[in-house]
C-alpha cells in the first residue's frame, strides 16, 4: 500500500468522524488515534507502517492518549467528555499564555491542534520524556531534576496571572472540605472513601486544624494547581542525553492561588511515595515497619532539600515553610480519599497517609525537620 492511500485509508476510516455519528457525540477510541494524528498531518504514515507509532491511553478526569514515536516529538490527544469540557478548554488558555512567556520556554506542552466542537486537544512535547513517578520507580531521587523544578516552579509563581480565571475558590485545596463534605461528594464518594472521611470527622483537633488552615488569608500568584509527580516530565535539555530538565502538563487546575500548595503538592508526592513503600503486616499497627520502608526518607531528603532550597532562591518571597508543609498535609489527605475511590474498603497505607497527615497537621515544625529533612 502506497503512503497516500494509507493517509486516505486512515482518514476515512481511523478517527471516524462524520461515520454516522454527530461531530459532538464522537469520543476517540484508543484505535482511532494514529489516523487522527495521521488526518492532521503531526506524524508520517511511515511510523504506523514501520511499527515505531506506539499509543498508550493515560486517561484520567478526560480521555487522554499518549503518542510516540522512535525519532520525533509526543503528542497527547485529550478529548473532553460533557462534565470536563470546560476545564479542557481553560487548559488551551493557559498553554497559549504560556507560550508568550520567554521565561518557560520549552517548560510546557505546545498546542498544535484545538477542536471546540470535539472538545479536543492536540500537544506536543519534547520525546523520551520520562514522568518522576516513573523516573523514582528505581529507588533514584534525583537533586539536579528537583532543582531544577524548584527553580521552574518558582518561576511560574512570579508571573503575573493577569485576567485569567482559575478553579472555584477550594477546587484546589477540597481536601479542607472533607471536615463537612456537601451531602452531593458524599453519594460520589466510594465506601472505603467514605470510611476514611469518617476516620476524619471523627478527629475533633484535626478538624480544628483544618478549619483553620482554611481561613488563611493568601496573596495570589499563578500556580499550576496538580503538581502530582505523573504531572511533572524529566527531559533532556537541548545537547544533552540526561534528563535533568522539567516540563509540566495537565494545566486544567491552573490560575491564580496560592503558591504554597504548589510546593506542598511536591513534599506530599515525596511522603505519599514513602509511605506506600512501608510494608504492612499488622493493619492495626501499619507503621510498625517505618525503618523497613523500600523508599526511606533519608533517601529522598537530599532531593526534597535541593527543591526547596532552589525554590527560596528564585521566589522574590517564597511562603513559610510552616504554612507549605500544613498544605503538604491536606495533599495526603486529597490523595488517600483519591485513592480509595476504587476500593471496597481503605487499605492500611491509606490509613498510614491519614495518620501521617494527621501528624503534620499536629507539629508542622517538627515534621518539616523529621520527615522532610528541612528547617527555615
Amino acid at each position: 500500500m502506497s503512503e497516500n492511500l494509507f493517509v486516505e485509508a486512515t482518514r476515512s476510516n481511523g478517527a471516524g468522524v462524520g461515520a454516522g455519528r454527530s461531530r459532538r457525540d464522537v469520543m476517540l477510541a484508543h484505535s482511532e488515534i494514529a489516523g487522527y494524528l495521521l488526518s492532521l498531518g503531526l506524524i508520517k504514515p511511515h511510523a504506523v507502517v514501520e511499527g515505531g507509532l506506539t499509543v498508550v491511553d493515560a486517561s484520567r478526569r478526560n480521555c487522554v492518549f499518549i503518542a510516540t514515536t522512535r525519532s520525533g516529538p509526543t503528542h497527547v490527544v485529550k478529548q473532553a467528555g460533557p462534565r470536563s469540557a470546560l476545564t479542557l478548554r481553560h487548559e488551551a488558555v493557559v498553554l497559549r499564555m504560556l507560550e508568550h512567556a520567554p521565561e518557560l520556554g520549552g517548560r510546557v506542552p505546545t498546542v498544535v491542534h484545538e477542536d471546540p466542537e470535539l472538545c479536543l486537544l492536540v500537544l506536543r512535547s519534547p520525546a523520551s520524556a520520562r514522568d518522576f513517578t516513573m523516573q523514582h520507580m528505581t529507588g533514584r531521587f534525583p537533586r539536579v531534576t528537583a532543582g531544577d523544578l524548584g527553580r521552574l516552579l518558582a518561576t511560574l509563581h512570579e508571573l503575573d496571572p493577569g485576567e485569567l480565571e482559575g478553579p472555584r475558590e477550594g477546587e484546589r485545596t477540597w481536601g479542607l472540605s472533607l471536615v463537612e463534605p456537601p451531602h452531593e461528594v458524599m453519594l460520589d464518594l466510594s465506601i472505603a472513601a467514605q470510611d476514611l472521611v469518617s476516620r476524619l470527622q471523627g478527629n475533633e483537633a484535626m478538624i480544628d486544624r483544618l478549619n483553620r488552615l482554611g481561613k488563611v488569608g493568601y496573596e495570589k500568584a499563578l500556580v499550576h494547581g496538580d503538581l502530582r509527580w505523573d504531572n511533572c516530565l524529566a527531559t533532556a535539555a537541548p545537547g544533552s542525553r540526561r534528563r535533568t530538565r522539567v516540563l509540566l502538563v495537565d494545566w486544567e487546575l491552573a490560575g491564580p492561588g496560592e503558591s504554597g500548595l504548589d510546593v506542598g503538592t511536591v513534599f506530599g508526592e515525596y511522603l505519599s511515595a514513602w509511605v506506600g513503600s512501608i510494608p504492612i503486616v499488622e493493619i492495626s499497627d501499619p507503621g510498625r515497619l517505618l525503618s523497613h520502608a523500600k523508599y526511606p526518607l533519608r533517601r529522598m531528603q537530599p532531593a526534597i532539600s535541593a527543591f526547596w532550597s532552589a525554590y527560596c532562591r528564585a521566589a522574590k518571597s517564597p511562603p513559610q515553610l510552616r504554612r507549605v508543609v500544613e498544605l503538604a498535609a491536606v495533599r495526603l489527605l486529597q490523595t488517600a480519599v483519591e485513592r480509595a475511590q476504587v476500593l471496597s474498603e481503605p487499605s492500611a497505607h491509606l490509613v498510614l497517609l491519614l495518620q501521617v497527615a494527621d501528624n503534620i497537621l499536629q507539629q508542622p515544625d517538627a515534621a518539616a525537620v523529621t520527615l522532610l529533612g528541612l528547617s527555615e
